[in-house]
C-alpha cells in the first residue's frame, strides 16, 4: 500500500489532454480568466498546503467541535447580555455582513473548482467552497438564539434581502468580487487581496478584540474561521505569479483596484467596531494602529515578493487611514434610523484617546461631536427626539462605492463630478472614479438609492423609505443606544469637550 507521500501527489494531479474538444472550449477565457494561457504554462502551479479530503473532513470535526464547545459554554443569552451594548452593535452588523458574503465566496470557488487551470487548483477551490459554506453556517448559528432576544439582529437576518442602502453597497461590492467573476481574477481579488491582505489578519485582530470585550463565542467563531482562511487564502498566490509572468501590468491593475474596493468596505466594518463600538477600557489599539501593524507591513512585503509595486494611491490611503472611518461614522450616527444597529456617541474620554490616536484631523471630527452634543442638550434627551438629532434630506452616494461621499475632512470633501457618455456620475474619491473610468461597462447602469428615488422605485420622504423600502420598523432601525442621555452630557463642565 502507497503511504501519504507517495499517493497524494498522484492524486493531486489529474490533468489530461481533450481528443473531442479544443482546451478553449472545455476552459473559455470568458469565465476562465484572463490572459488565456494553454495548460502546459500552468502545470507547475503549486499550493502551499498540501491535504487530501480525509485530512480536511477530520480536522474541520476537530474546528466544528471546539465551537459547539465554546458556544455551550458561554453562549447562552444571559452571558450574552452582560457584553457591553456598543459590542452588541457591532456583532449585528457582523450577523449581517458575515454570513451571505461568505455563501458568495463559495460560488466564486465553485467557478474555481470547475473552470481552475490547474487540477490541484481545481481541488483547492473545492475546499475552498467547502470552507465558505462553513463560514456561512457559524454565524448563523451562533447568532440565531439571539433572533428572540434583539429585533435588529432578526432584520440583520434580512440585511442581503433588502435595499437598504449598506445593503445595496454590500451587494455591489461582492456580487462583483464573487459572483461576477472569472476563475483569474476570483482568486486575485479574494485570495489574494481580500484574504492574504485583509481577513485573514483581520480576523485574528478581531478575536482579540472579541477577548478584550469578554466575548469568547465571538472570539472562538472568528478564530475558527480564520484558520481556513490561512489555508485557502494561499490559492492566489501561484494564480497570481503565474499571470505576473505574461500580463504585469494587468496584474497591478487587479491589485490597485480590489486593495481599495477591499479598503472601502473594510474600513467600515472593521474601523467603526474598534474605534467607536468597543468599550474604551477594552480597546488593545486604535484602528489605525491595528492596519498599520497588522495590514500594511504585510501587504508591502507580500507585493515585493511578487515584484508590484505599492498601489498608485498608496498616500491618498494613508491619509485616508487618519479619516475615512470616523467621516462614516458620523455621517451613520446622522443617519442612524436608515441602519439596523444603534450607535453611541464618543465622550470626552473617548474624544481625548481618538485625539491622541488621531491627531492629525481630530479636531474637524470633534467639532461634528460636539455640534452633536449641543442639539441633543438643545432638544433633551429621550426615544421621542431622535428625529430632532438626525439627517432630513438623504446623503448623495458615490457612483462606484455606492457609500456615501464621507470621502475628505468635515472643512474639505473630496466629491468628484464627470459626465460620461452624456451621463453625470459623482464619485466620492479619485481612486473610485479610476475604477469607473477603467470599466464604465461594469457600474455606468447601477442605481443607487438617490437614483431609485429620482426615478420614483423608492419613497422620497424619509418614513416611506424606511418602511417601504428598506423594511425597516421603529423596533428594527438604528438609534442612540442612550437616546442622548448621557451623563457627561448632562455635566455643563465637560458637555461637548
Amino acid at each position: 500500500m502507497l503511504n501519504r507521500e507517495e499517493w497524494l501527489p498522484l492524486a493531486r494531479k489529474l490533468d489530461w489532454d481533450y481528443s473531442y474538444v479544443r482546451e478553449e472550449e472545455v476552459f473559455p477565457e470568458e469565465i476562465s480568466g484572463h490572459p488565456w494561457l494553454p495548460h502546459s504554462e500552468w502545470k507547475d502551479w503549486e499550493e502551499s498546503f498540501k491535504t487530501s479530503y480525509r485530512e480536511y473532513v477530520d480536522n474541520q470535526y476537530e474546528k466544528d467541535m471546539a465551537v459547539y464547545a465554546v458556544r455551550d459554554a458561554v453562549g447562552r443569552i444571559e452571558n450574552l447580555q452582560k457584553l457591553a451594548s456598543p459590542w452588541m452593535n457591532s456583532l449585528k452588523i457582523h450577523a449581517a455582513a458575515l454570513p451571505l458574503a461568505e455563501f458568495t465566496g463559495a460560488i466564486g470557488n465553485l467557478r474555481g473548482a470547475r473552470f481552475g487551470r490547474d487540477s490541484a487548483w481545481r481541488t483547492m477551490a473545492t475546499f475552498g467552497a467547502l470552507d465558505e459554506y462553513r463560514h456561512t453556517q457559524i454565524p448563523l448559528l451562533l447568532f440565531h438564539q439571539l433572533v428572540r432576544f434583539d429585533s435588529q439582529f432578526d432584520w440583520a437576518h434580512k440585511f442581503y434581502h433588502t435595499n437598504n442602502w449598506f445593503a445595496i453597497a454590500a451587494r455591489h461590492f461582492f456580487d462583483e468580487l464573487t459572483l461576477g467573476q472569472n476563475a483569474i481574477e476570483f482568486h486575485i481579488a479574494t485570495n489574494f487581496i481580500l484574504e492574504t491582505g485583509f481577513t485573514n489578519l483581520q480576523f485574528v485582530g478581531l478575536a482579540s478584540l472579541a477577548r478584550e470585550a469578554g466575548d469568547h463565542m465571538f472570539e472562538r467563531m472568528v478564530t475558527s474561521i480564520q484558520t481556513d482562511e490561512a489555508r485557502h487564502a494561499q490559492i492566489g498566490h501561484p494564480v497570481l505569479a503565474t499571470v505576473m509572468k505574461h500580463d504585469p501590468e494587468y496584474v497591478q491593475y487587479l491589485v490597485d483596484k480590489w486593495f481599495w474596493r477591499n479598503w472601502r468596505v473594510f474600513s467600515i466594518l472593521t474601523g467603526v467596531s474598534i474605534d467607536y463600538l468597543t468599550a474604551l477600557d477594552q480597546r488593545p489599539y486604535s484602528f489605525k494602529e491595528f492596519m498599520e501593524e497588522w495590514i500594511i507591513d504585510q501587504f508591502l512585503r507580500t507585493l515585493d515578493e511578487f515584484g508590484l509595486q505599492k498601489p498608485w494611491y498608496w498616500e491618498l490611503f494613508l491619509e485616508e487611514l487618519d479619516i475615512y472611518h470616523h467621516m462614516i461614522y458620523a455621517s451613520a450616527y446622522s443617519y442612524r434610523a436608515t441602519l439596523w444597529f444603534n450607535f453611541v456617541i464618543p465622550g470626552p474620554a473617548e474624544r481625548k484617546w481618538l485625539g491622541q490616536k488621531y491627531p492629525k484631523y481630530w479636531d474637524d471630527m470633534d467639532a461634528v461631536w460636539k455640534q452633536v452634543s449641543e442639539r441633543w442638550k438643545t432638544v433633551g434627551p429621550g426615544p421621542e427626539n431622535e428625529f430632532a438629532v438626525h439627517g432630513t434630506s438623504l446623503p448623495a452616494f458615490c457612483d462606484l462605492c455606492q457609500l456615501p461621499l464621507s470621502a475628505g475632512t468635515p472643512s474639505k470633501n473630496t466629491a468628484r463630478v464627470i459626465v460620461h457618455e452624456g451621463g453625470k456620475y459623482i464619485f466620492c474619491s479619485e481612486p473610485c472614479q479610476w475604477i469607473f473610468l477603467r470599466e464604465p461597462e461594469r457600474y455606468a447602469n447601477h442605481k443607487d438609492v438617490v437614483k431609485r428615488v429620482l426615478s420614483g422605485e423608492a419613497p422620497a420622504d424619509l418614513p416611506g423609505l424606511l418602511t417601504e423600502y428598506f423594511r425597516l420598523t421603529p423596533e428594527t432601525w438604528g438609534k442612540d443606544v442612550h437616546h442622548g442621555d448621557y451623563e457627561w452630557l448632562r455635566t455643563p463642565q465637560t458637555s461637548g469637550t
